[in-house]
């Protein structure tokens, strides 16, 4: 199967091997960038388990390839199936986070999960953790299910309104994530009285965001734009800022001490205003290298962060060396592709005082 344009010799590598190889497995590259990128790039969950304790990564692994696989693979479905765009992405990610981070693992409800911190304390309110909510649902939305998607899209353009599972494949996919929901959920073991109504009204509030999601118009986000408005690094500047204001917001509201609705409402339009700017401005062509551009810029800060947050035993840095490859390799491919696009666009001009061909 081929991918990437335009298409050149490949150097025999290990590392051209790999790429290769998922180049014939598709699947199998959009399951390693979720959980990849939320979790074994940001720190979240320990790499240094692979060399410490084996056993226990891969159970982990398996974990969150049971609860990440089926979110990205039945939304990436839906957005297809349903010929939807990205605003419905977003807000499927955004259902796909209230079912992680609320019916399975509780971080929306529990105050003293070891996580949370002082999120646990500050926005708490009627046994919802407020601001860490928004903005972890807000993080799974883009950076669980909306990046993987969107990266998938420039490594494989051929495959970017093709299904990937059957029907069945769909119905595995459901019943793995309910599945490994409710495992997490008792080893999580968070069952205080008012977490029944917790979790029937997250239960409904995902149920509208879905259906919120197959009712948005597929051109929400759509650019009005024919070629970006902006060269690449603007959109790698912006992608850059997306992680830190969502970081920086809770911590420095707690440390203020800010009215928690504040920051929440902020969070909220600081995120749709800065994805809104983004898509409305990247034009539907000539594009590529200014998407591999914010897509990098989105992943920069979290490959910083995680190495910070394991910086005892940074066997991350194996993961973030393996990124910057394999955005360098798109980046080229994509950026030597649009050269060749603008040359040929260039070669169809008419000569002055010619009646050349007319541009399409």
């Amino acid at each position: 199967m081929s991918t990437w344009y335009p298409q050149v010799t490949e150097k025999k590598g290990r590392v051209a091997r790999m790429i290769n190889y998922l180049k014939t497995h598709p699947l199998l590259c959009l399951l390693i960038l979720t959980p990849g990128i939320p979790e074994y790039l940001s720190g979240s969950s320990n790499m240094a388990l692979l060399v410490l304790s084996p056993p226990v990564f891969l159970l982990f692994l398996a974990a969150n390839l049971a609860l990440y696989g089926p979110g990205v693979i039945l939304t990436r479905e839906a957005k297809i199936r349903w010929n939807k765009g990205w605003a419905s992405v977003f807000m499927m990610g955004a259902a796909y986070g209230i079912v992680e981070e609320g019916l399975a693992l509780r971080t929306l409800f529990n105050p003293t999960s070891s996580v949370v911190g002082n999120l646990g304390v500050y926005g708490h309110w009627l046994g919802v953790n407020w601001v860490w909510t928004v903005g972890l649902v807000i993080f799974h939305s883009v950076f669980s299910i909306g990046l993987p998607i969107f990266i998938f899209g420039l490594a494989f353009p051929e495959l970017k309104s093709k299904s990937l599972v059957s029907n069945a494949g769909i119905r595995i996919s459901i019943v793995v994530l309910a599945a490994d929901s409710i495992f997490l959920s008792y080893l999580v073991n968070y069952w205080p009285a008012e977490v029944w109504g917790l979790l029937i009204l997250s239960s409904i509030v995902v149920t509208l965001l879905l259906i919120a999601a197959k009712k948005l118009p597929a051109d929400f986000l759509k650019s009005v734009r024919a070629e970006p408005r902006w060269r690449p690094r603007a959109f790698f500047l912006l992608g850059v800022a997306f992680f830190p204001i969502w970081l920086l917001a809770g911590g420095f509201a707690a440390g203020a001490n800010l009215f928690p609705p504040v920051v929440m409402v902020f969070d909220i339009v600081a995120s749709l205003w800065l994805l809104r700017l983004v898509f409305r401005s990247m034009g539907t062509r000539l594009n590529q290298p200014h998407k591999v551009a914010f897509a990098f810029g989105l992943i920069s800060p979290i490959i910083i962060f995680g190495i910070v947050a394991s910086a005892s035993f940074p066997l991350v840095i194996m993961n973030d060396l393996l990124v910057v490859l394999f955005s360098n390799k798109m980046w080229k491919k994509w950026k030597a592709w649009t050269f060749s696009q603008h040359y040929s666009l260039m070669q169809s001009l008419p000569r002055l005082g010619s009646d050349g061909p007319s541009i399409p």
